[in-house]
């Protein structure tokens, strides 16, 4: 009888060891970001560094009939911020809403007949762009896990007219639409999920402004104008 009754309390006790530190274990695995892939719907916000330039298409014979030797366009250095709505679909697949503020400082360059007559036309827009994203990722392992997305989006200059002189500076117009692509990594800590990102992004449709009041653009040989930029992204959800 009382060999019986070691084994009970034994089996008690040992079962007192292992729940709490299976539990433990269950929760870190399930808990990962604070759970945050096991939410339907989950919010975030973003840093952004961009790096963009302006693609020309220039007149027929702009070199004889305009005078410059050369016109180019530069990459500059901006930066955003945004928020994010995600939205899970499945396992591997989110729709994401990722709108952001962008300070765009662009410019195009040209260079007259001989190499010291280069001036600098600056474009200056503050820019809501509104993108909606499909997101495939890849199953987790440990603490990381690899992701494409892509989609399109439409932005918008908001920063007021005021600060613009149509006589004397470049000028493109205030809307725009664009299709977008790139791959990211999701990094996961006790609390957040932190996702580096880099991601393409191409306008479409030509922003060079044809308003009759836009009269500096008519000094330049360019036809179409479009907006492209490669964005280091890190969100945090």
């Amino acid at each position: 009888m009382k060999g019986r009754s070691i084994i009970p309390s034994a089996s008690l006790l040992l079962a007192l060891f292992l729940i709490p530190g299976l539990a433990s274990t269950q929760q870190r695995y399930q808990r990962w970001a604070g759970g945050v892939d096991d939410e339907t719907l989950h919010f975030g916000f973003s840093f952004h560094y961009v790096s963009a330039d302006l693609k020309m298409e220039l007149a027929p014979n702009w070199q004889s009939t305009s005078g410059y030797r050369a016109i180019r366009s530069p990459f500059s250095n901006d930066v955003g911020i945004g928020l994010l709505a995600d939205l899970k679909l499945s396992e591997n697949l989110n729709l994401r809403f990722t709108p952001s503020l962008k300070f765009l400082n662009l410019s195009i360059q040209t260079t007259g007949p001989s190499n010291d007559s280069t001036f600098s036309h600056e474009i200056h827009r503050s820019d809501i762009e509104l993108p909606l994203l499909v997101k495939f990722k890849s199953d987790r392992k440990a603490n990381l896990r690899g992701y494409l997305i892509a989609g399109g989006q439409i932005g918008a200059n908001v920063a007021p007219a005021k600060r613009y002189k149509p006589q004397e500076q470049l000028m493109t117009d205030r809307w725009y639409t664009a299709y977008t692509a790139g791959i990211g990594f999701d990094i996961y800590f006790d609390f957040f999920k932190m996702s580096p990102e880099i991601r393409w992004v191409q306008s479409i449709g030509n922003l060079y402004s044809r308003h009759p009041e836009h009269t500096y653009n008519a000094s330049l040989p360019i036809s179409r104008l479009f907006i492209r930029s490669l964005q280091f992204s890190l969100f945090f959800e």
